[in-house]
């Protein structure tokens, strides 16, 4: 894909030319984000929502793609998997409906103050959503089947620093899908074609006219409610609740989460503050106060960004919380699963079985960090099952590599889910990530031969890719290949100067190898470089005092133990030392 774009605006808005993608930062040959770079082909990362029924097939052993498509554009059978019998049909005066559970059903009852918007009639189904999301959304493709849809074929990602603020506003190229879940419309039964012509993809009404679709003009389009003229940019719905973020340099995309702007919260999370989007010349502070005195009882709905910085207790309820959209679930899940899988198991077990894919996915891919847990690997056992044999791929793809991980695979294990999940990683192989997890399970499987090959081949794609260092590092250790482990680190240190896990991991290599100078060194680097890691500033202690040096030892333990108080290794150390 070529680092070049046509800028289809209007000649007055500065487009109708040609301009580099990488104009700010451009891109030499041999990087990774150069135009023949591995993040920039067109197989990987362009055709399947560019293309209509898209087949990559890549061939991971000759790293070769024999890519197919019906159509090198987006067609009706991009969505309508049924459009070819729809057209037959058509000619021969029969009807066949392309995609009936595609449209948008029922209606909405207009909302005011008092009562807000409701769903009447039948309600939609969530294939629209799913088939619109699979390209609206950055995701994981698992299978090369020729059409699919989010939470089968496709892994929705979560709401996962950096790719989000913590906020749950859009940070990275994350597209909308991953926005909308979270708001309140999604969860009322909203969806795409209530606002978007389905087919070009355009609002369906100018202006504040889209949202007095269902909320009351007379309530919300007035400055009583808004607070700035009539006409003027601040009076538009989406200046406020849809705020843009500038992507390619001219694509300013809106936020679909839909969420009151409050300054305060912007400003603890680090997102931007849609009010100083209008107001330049100020700052946020002046947003604060603005806020405060215009709208002194409006309270923005920040449960999510709350959430997170939450005690766990509270994370338990959240969780298991019904009402909360399930995105915000789902993402918790992940992100704390170490400390739900130690402090209350059954956090992640009473997902297993969840009728919302999102959660059930999550849940399984959380209930890796049950490994060590007798009770709960037995109960683990009992969802097993349901899992593998579930209707979405996303849940058995998950199900599998979590059980899989934990050694806990079932013997009557249908095969066709280690199939797929084989068939997952050679499809994915064509970048340093699907490397990695090939390169992973072909460990698991005693391959270490392979794995190399694959851990080698992700370095040969981008030399900056930090998960194959470590791994293959891990990996050759094992194998006590140690000039090895610390060349391949020094390489990784070339690409990446100064980074503390590459440091952290030759300077534990060379205490093995008894290059005692060179492995103090590293580890203080690594500790200095990432200085709120309690287990890098404890292992450096804990090297001087098993190479002699007890004094500085002991000035280390001095600095960590205000932070780390509670670090066991930490206790057990200054027992020794003292």
């Amino acid at each position: 894909a070529l680092n070049i774009a046509w800028d289809s605006r209007p000649a007055a808005e500065g487009g109708q030319r040609w301009f580099r993608l990488d104009q700010d930062n451009p891109r030499q040959p041999g990087h990774p984000l150069h135009w023949r770079g591995v993040y920039q082909n067109w197989n990987s990362m362009c055709a399947d929502c560019h293309t209509s029924a898209f087949s990559k097939g890549y061939q991971p052993d000759s790293d070769r793609f024999a890519s197919q498509y019906q159509q090198g554009n987006v067609s009706c059978s991009a969505c309508h998997s049924d459009s070819a019998a729809h057209a037959t049909a058509a000619e021969l005066a029969r009807s066949v409906a392309a995609g009936a559970d595609l449209s948008a059903k029922g209606g909405w009852l207009t909302g005011n103050l008092d009562t807000p918007p409701r769903h009447t009639g039948a309600a939609s189904s969530s294939a629209q959503l799913e088939t619109c999301g699979r390209c609206h959304a950055l995701r994981t493709r698992l299978d090369q089947s020729p059409h699919g849809r989010i939470n089968d074929q496709y892994s929705l990602n979560r709401l996962h620093a950096p790719l989000y603020f913590a906020d749950g506003r859009v940070r990275e190229e994350v597209f909308v899908l991953g926005s909308f879940l979270q708001s309140r419309m999604h969860q009322a039964g909203v969806t795409c074609s209530n606002c978007h012509n389905p087919h070009s993809a355009k609002p369906k009404l100018v202006g504040n006219a889209l949202c007095s679709q269902c909320h009351a003009a007379e309530s919300f389009d007035r400055p009583e409610h808004h607070q700035h003229k009539i006409g003027s940019a601040g009076a538009q719905c989406v200046s406020c609740h849809m705020p843009t973020r500038t992507f390619m340099q001219i694509d300013a995309r809106r936020e679909h989460n839909f969420t009151t702007p409050n300054p305060n919260t912007a400003q603890l999370a680090g997102s931007p503050d849609p009010c100083l989007a209008c107001h330049q010349q100020q700052n946020r502070q002046w947003s604060i106060a603005q806020s405060a005195r215009l709208w002194p009882h409006q309270r923005e709905r920040d449960d999510w960004f709350q959430i997170q910085q939450a005690a766990l207790s509270r994370m338990f309820a959240f969780i298991a919380d019904s009402t909360q959209a399930p995105l915000y679930r789902a993402s918790l899940l992940e992100q704390q699963a170490p400390a739900l899988a130690a402090s209350d198991p059954s956090s992640i077990l009473n997902q297993l079985d969840s009728s919302n894919p999102l959660l059930r996915e999550s849940g399984w891919k959380a209930a890796a960090a049950l490994a060590g847990n007798v009770q709960a690997l037995q109960q683990l056992q009992t969802h097993a099952g349901s899992a593998l044999n579930a209707d979405q791929l996303s849940v058995r793809l998950a199900a599998f590599e979590t059980l899989m991980l934990l050694q806990a695979l079932p013997t009557d294990m249908p095969a066709s889910v280690r199939t797929e999940y084989e068939q997952y990683l050679d499809q994915a192989a064509d970048r340093p990530a699907g490397r990695s997890l090939r390169a992973r399970y072909r460990l698991l499987q005693g391959n270490a031969e392979a794995a190399e090959a694959d851990l080698r081949r992700a370095l040969t794609m981008d030399r900056e890719y930090l998960p194959a260092y470590l791994l293959l590092s891990d990996l050759l250790r094992q194998q006590q290949r140690l000039d090895d482990t610390v060349a391949l680190l020094s390489e990784g240190l070339a690409q990446l100067p100064q980074n503390p896990e590459l440091l952290h991991l030759r300077g534990l290599t060379r205490l093995q190898q008894k290059r005692i100078g060179g492995a103090l060194e590293d580890l203080q680097a690594a500790w200095r470089n990432a200085s709120d890691n309690a287990d890098f500033g404890y292992r450096y202690a804990l090297a001087l005092h098993l190479t002699g040096h007890d004094q500085e030892s002991r000035a280390v333990v001095a600095q960590l133990k205000p932070r780390f108080a509670q670090h066991p290794g930490l206790l057990q150390l200054e027992r020794r030392l003292a």
